[in-house]
């Protein structure tokens, strides 16, 4: 029998809660020896990327969403990790170098085709230690999605435009000659294109002799969420959200080289869905708290939802950091 939604739903929530009751125990004993001085144990941040991507403007740091970058050095300033890490798209080296000299370490290019179907390449700031590139999974569409669901199919009207590549087919719907991402389907043998925020990234396959278009549930495995972490939205703005996050086993294999296994305060800015606590769990991180700064309702929600005691702080612009360390400070001496 398929579970209701609402069913679904409840199974999240009395999860998130029973991982964090364990989480309390192991943290009660971690506690007490904690030592150093850092009140910040790892700050994650992804800040948003369309004035850097060579798909976009290229407006970089005159784009008030790129400019939000400069709120997480404020916050890094501030706030002095222990570790950090900042994902963005690949850009220019021009203002690549920017964010380098803000941040003082150069990025690690990691395409997420090495951990799923998807090819993603992006740049990783981070002054965790000793990373390397993670492990080939040898990943395609065919051994990952399941064949067997009902998906939608797309009617090619023109099938005298296919135009076939190596990776991908080519064709055009209104013979205008356009070349669009969204009219290309991919083989089952192969990876998908770069999942993002726009409903034309979202992957067409082809099955056999037929065309799908990809579903919320397919573009979770793509960017290797848990199944159905998404669910309780519509199909669209799901697939919106999973693009707007991280190939959680990337950033899962970054956070694997933190050689603590405890971490008591975690902060993660621009936060989105909370891909950082599904790859803080992937690598078995303990943490006492996390915090996240997020507006998006949806994917607040979504947050909420898998991990209930999730700390929303809300708008990052109207943050005040200081006050937010005199309190972390507080928390600390009472712990």
């Amino acid at each position: 029998m398929t579970k209701s939604l609402f069913g679904a739903e409840m199974d999240a929530i009395i999860l998130g809660f029973v991982r964090y009751e364990i989480y309390k125990l192991l943290i009660k004993t971690k506690n007490k020896n904690r030592k150093g001085k850092y009140m910040i144990d790892l700050l994650l941040g992804g800040s948003p990327c369309q004035g850097f991507s060579f798909a976009g403007k290229q407006l970089n740091f005159f784009d008030p969403r790129s400019k939000l970058f400069f709120e997480y050095v404020k916050a890094k300033e501030i706030l002095k990790p222990k570790y950090f890490l900042l994902e963005n798209v690949k850009m220019k080296k021009e203002y690549q170098d920017v964010i380098s000299k803000h941040l003082g370490v150069e990025p690690i290019e990691i395409n997420s085709t090495l951990v799923s179907a998807q090819n993603r390449k992006r740049l990783y700031w981070t002054n965790i230690p000793n990373i390397t590139q993670p492990e080939d999974k040898n990943l395609t569409v065919s051994n990952t999605i399941d064949y067997s669901k009902q998906r939608h199919i797309i009617k090619i009207n023109h099938p005298e435009t296919i135009r076939e590549t190596k990776n991908y087919a080519q064709y055009d719907q209104s013979l205008k000659g356009y070349n669009s991402q969204d009219q290309r389907y991919f083989y089952t043998y192969g990876k998908v294109n770069t999942i993002t925020t726009s409903r034309s990234s979202i992957p067409k396959i082809k099955i056999g002799d037929t065309v799908y278009l990809c579903d919320a549930n397919d573009v979770e495995i793509f960017q290797t969420l848990p199944h159905q972490y998404t669910s309780g939205l519509p199909d669209g703005k799901r697939c919106q959200l999973i693009g707007n996050g991280w190939t959680v086993d990337v950033i899962a294999h970054i956070l694997s080289f933190i050689p603590e296994e405890y971490l008591h305060t975690v902060v993660s800015l621009f936060d989105g869905i909370s891909c950082g606590q599904i790859a803080l769990e992937r690598t078995n991180k303990i943490y006492n708290q996390y915090y996240a700064s997020e507006i998006d309702i949806d994917a607040i929600q979504i947050a909420q939802k898998n991990y209930p005691h999730t700390m929303q702080l809300g708008d990052i612009t109207i943050i005040d950091w200081v006050a937010f360390n005199e309190k972390i400070d507080m928390i600390q001496k009472i712990a």
